[in-house]
């Protein structure tokens, strides 16, 4: 009996043009930083999870900022 070589073809799985979640123009970007332990439990005392809160500080007081120069 002479075996037949197959292709390394596979008919499962791959990626398919479309496939997945879109990517976005401007992805968020994961950074790391320590806080006080005092200004992690009013954080999370807050309703919106940590990174929107974070989020949501940091914007106002950029804002804040930007209105000065203005």
């Amino acid at each position: 009996m002479e075996k037949t070589k197959r292709n390394n073809i596979s008919k499962h799985g791959g990626q398919r043009q479309g496939a997945g979640r879109p990517k976005i123009a401007q992805p968020k970007q994961s950074i790391s930083l320590r806080l006080h332990p005092e200004v992690i439990a009013w954080i999370d005392s807050q309703p919106d999870n940590r990174a929107e809160v974070i989020e949501k500080l940091v914007r106002a007081q950029k804002d804040e900022q930007l209105d000065m120069f203005n």
